[in-house]
């Protein structure tokens, strides 16, 4: 029993020392309505810990910045017309369809607040991502690339 004990506790140790880090990424968000970054690239099966961070200047209530991220071949157009609805719910769509899309967001951040999105991607694909303040969406999109 207790070679057994020690063969599981190897086991365990040995899985935990290969787990991959997670990915580490900053993508800012500034006053012309822009972020830092328009394409992330993450693997499947490996933590993504995505920091958004407001260094823009402009008080929030009339320049506020967030990221929501959407599963594969999602349609971000049409989840973001339903985000920007949704003052409320800090522009985040609040329906079964859209909530069923969306991965993982951030909240809606004023300048200088910053906000760590963490979320592990289970399949390979495009993971579009956008701004859902009203009227960010044309300007403020990219996506992460998971292969």
């Amino acid at each position: 029993m207790k070679k057994l004990t020690t063969l599981l506790l190897l086991l365990a140790c040995a899985a935990t020392a290969h787990a991959a880090p997670p990915i580490k990424i900053e993508v800012t968000a500034n006053d012309q309505m822009r972020y830092s970054s328009k394409k992330i690239e993450g693997k499947v099966g490996v933590a993504m810990e995505i920091t958004i961070k407001h260094i823009g200047k402009i008080p929030k209530a009339s320049m506020s910045h967030n990221m929501v991220i959407l599963k594969p071949g999602s349609m971000p157009p049409m989840i973001s017309m339903k985000c920007a609805q949704a003052k409320d719910n800090n522009y985040i769509a609040t329906d079964a369809e859209s909530k069923a899309a969306i991965v993982a967001y951030s909240p809606q951040l004023g300048p200088g607040e910053s906000h760590v999105i963490k979320f592990t991607p289970k399949e390979a694909g495009d993971y579009k991502y956008f701004c859902s303040f009203p009227g960010h969406f044309s300007e403020m999109h990219g996506v992460i690339v998971v292969k």
